[in-house]
């Protein structure tokens, strides 16, 4: 089982605590250290040359985080995604389980255990990959700009990696999206400038513990996208043989927001000569092929702007919001579609000669270049469907089951409900597993429901036709 981070903090209770690594048991060999500032969120990933400089063979190793990453009640933290993994000879990759110290050193990180497959020899080495996203870490420069002004983001990080090893030779690359840096931290020749990459290094010999601050101004003509969150629903329905989604936005643009007030004139003229803007003017939504009933709801009805494309193998939904959210601004809407249940649904029978369905779908689908605060999937099953096992590829999450009575519903709905907080738009591909049974009784609880329903009206009607209700006539002496 792989631990993320959130879930690793979530065992900071327990009694082990790490002991502080030494730095003689391993050395980098050789560490290329790549920071993505291409998104809404940093991307930062490393690949290293790990090898064992100890007199006896190790079954784990240690890593660095920092401690800001986490607030202290752990709601909020800012890391959303820290994964490390063993690469072969063959360029494969395989997940090491690791554990994260509740613990903060004197300079503010958390040392990380990293437990691996198989013992390293003494001399012997392997190459390890270390990939993080952190969010809410970059601050647009300055806080407020003119609505015709280009918006400025600032990064604050360090050229060389924190890590409890020296670490013989190192280079940083520091990635924008479609502009060189307009302002970067330097020295003599350092770092090479190659169009919109920076290569700091490299650097011979770092020292354990070893931190070097580094500031990179950029511009970022691209909303900056916060989904305080998001509530997913997904319903199955074995009678129309149906699985109906819904999703629920609340978000924002956590750019830099307007200093004077919106012009629509500016704004019309910037669209007619297609200039790039910070502010949320559309988006497109992927979806999964066979969808259908698209639908581009917000607060005060359907929305019209938006155009569906109905491509067999990508789906693409595009979007457009009733006015451009700029920075600062909010936008709530909901989207909605129908898909074929066969394509996620199969069913297969047990030892017992009863039928058990396994539900797949993704955890979560719907906008690009965006992160999560708070997510909230539920599953509906149909009536009367009893639940095997739940399980997510996305392990950060919490369980919780209840039951629901929708129209005509005689016994209910059990529905599976998974939160996770912190999430970004490259856990799409986490995916959702609800395996059920649904009994034969149960399928044939809301046609009774019904027929007897209609009976007793039947019936109802031809009693109160025998039941003379006139007023008859008083006769008179």
């Amino acid at each position: 089982m792989r631990f993320s981070i959130v879930a690793s903090a979530l065992l900071a209770y327990a009694a082990t605590v790490l002991s502080a690594p030494s730095p003689s048991d391993f050395k980098v060999v050789n560490m290329l250290r790549t920071v993505d500032l291409m998104k809404a969120y940093v991307r930062d990933s490393s690949s290293f040359i790990l090898e064992n400089t100890s007199s006896e063979p190790k079954s784990s190793f240690y890593l660095a985080v920092n401690s800001s990453y986490f607030d202290d009640d752990e709601t909020t933290p800012k890391l959303a995604m820290y994964e490390v993994k063993l690469k072969a000879d063959d360029a494969s990759t395989t997940p090491l389980e690791f554990e994260i110290a509740p613990e903060v050193n004197e300079d503010g990180m958390r040392l990380v255990e990293v437990a691996l497959k198989t013992p390293l020899e003494v001399g012997s080495s392997q190459t390890i990959q270390l990939v993080t996203a952190v969010v809410r870490e970059l601050s647009p420069i300055p806080k407020k700009i003119k609505q015709s002004e280009p918006q400025n983001l600032m990064w604050e990080g360090t050229k060389v990696s924190y890590m409890p090893y020296p670490i013989v030779k190192q280079r940083t690359k520091v990635k924008t999206a479609d502009r060189p840096p307009n302002a970067y931290s330097k020295h003599i020749d350092d770092p090479l400038v190659e169009g919109t990459t920076l290569t700091y290094g490299p650097y011979n010999d770092v020292e354990p513990y070893a931190y070097d601050p580094i500031l990179v101004k950029y511009e970022y003509n691209i909303p900056v996208i916060e989904v305080s969150k998001l509530e997913r629903e997904l319903w199955v329905s074995h009678t129309g043989g149906n699985l109906a989604t819904e999703e629920r936005y609340w978000l924002k643009n956590a750019g830099a927001e307007l200093k004077d007030n919106f012009s629509r004139i500016r704004w019309q003229a910037s669209t007619m000569a297609r200039e790039r803007t910070p502010a949320l003017r559309s988006a497109s939504v992927h979806l999964r092929p066979g969808v259908r009933d698209v639908y581009f709801t917000d607060e005060i009805g359907n929305v019209s702007t938006s155009n569906f494309r109905d491509d067999p193998r990508s789906p693409i939904m595009e979007i457009r919001p009733r006015y451009p959210i700029f920075g600062g601004w909010n936008y709530s809407f909901t989207l909605g579609w129908n898909h074929d249940l066969g394509r996620s649904l199969r069913s297969l029978v047990d030892s017992e000669g009863e039928t058990v369905y396994v539900l797949r779908v993704p955890l979560i689908e719907g906008l690009m270049n965006v992160y999560y605060n708070e997510v909230e999937v539920s599953v509906v099953l149909p009536e009367a469907a009893e639940i095997l096992s739940v399980e997510s590829t996305y392990t950060d999450v919490t369980e919780e089951r209840s039951l629901l009575f929708s129209h005509l519903d005689a016994v209910g709905r059990t529905v599976v409900k998974l939160k996770a907080k912190n999430m970004i738009d490259e856990q799409k591909r986490s995916e959702l597993y609800v395996t059920y049974t649904l009994p034969s009784n149960g399928q044939y609880a809301k046609p009774m429901l019904v027929a007897t329903a209609l009976i007793t009206v039947f019936f109802a009607v031809i009693v109160l036709g025998r039941i003379d209700i006139s007023i008859g006539k008083t006769k008179t002496a």
